[in-house]
């Protein structure tokens, strides 16, 4: 079904009558995934800042995962402010992800503005998307509040993820090609999701797109992990 969401899928556990218990497993193998990734590379031995912002990263997303799963298993309890605590993570995920990415550049004065531009960028990010939750009826389409993520996401990944890994594959190291792997899988997700591309009741938009996230952040961790060694770490 695309255009359009299949109804959603109900069960009872504990007298509770829950919702989308596929994305609650997706979200929560995905945010296990990440933390997982967040929690290896904190035994590679450096101190630059590209392994930190990966790092947190990992973890915020991871986080944002596994609390978005819960606001979609518990909607008829929460409703849409269960579906907050994710929403506020993203972007933040994305600025970490970004200055992990431009931390790396080797003119200062580019790497300074680039990093003055990233955190403006998510403070706009916050700023329309309390507009948008203010005034826009977000209660009767939940996907207005998630459009201002969805739009950060694919500038803020393609832009630092994508090409600067590209520019950094010529000038730095090889491996930083596998980021640019990681934005290829990863770049079909928000059109998934706002173009409502739905291939079964027990695997719609969601649970699509949290396989392709999978494999896109798995991707990030081994473009991490392959340009620290040797290059940024110590001894």
């Amino acid at each position: 079904m695309i255009g359009a969401d299949f109804e959603k899928i109900h069960f009872v556990l504990f007298n509770l009558d829950l919702v989308e218990p596929m994305a609650f497993i997706t979200d929560t193998i995905l945010g296990i995934l990440s933390v997982g990734l967040g929690l290896k590379l904190t035994k590679i031995k450096t101190d630059h800042p590209f392994r930190t912002y990966w790092i947190w990263f990992f973890l915020i997303f991871g986080i944002g995962a596994f609390v978005g799963g819960l606001g979609h298993t518990f909607f008829n309890y929460w409703g849409i402010p269960g579906k907050f605590p994710s929403w506020i993570a993203g972007p933040i995920s994305i600025y970490l992800l970004e200055q992990a990415m431009i931390s790396v550049h080797p003119n200062e004065q580019v790497l300074s503005n680039m990093k003055l531009i990233s955190f403006w960028k998510m403070v706009l990010v916050y700023v329309i998307f309390t507009i948008v939750c203010v005034y826009a009826p977000i209660h009767e389409n939940p996907q207005l509040a998630f459009l201002p993520t969805a739009v950060n996401t694919i500038i803020g990944v393609v832009l630092t993820a994508g090409f600067l890994g590209r520019y950094y594959a010529k000038i730095i190291k090889p491996e930083f090609k596998y980021f640019v792997y990681g934005v290829l899988v990863l770049l079909p997700t928000s059109f998934i999701f706002l173009l409502k591309i739905n291939l079964h009741p027990l695997f719609d938009k969601n649970d699509f797109s949290h396989i392709l996230m999978m494999i896109g952040i798995y991707y990030f961790y081994l473009g991490t992990k392959k340009t620290i060694s040797g290059y940024m770490t110590k001894g």
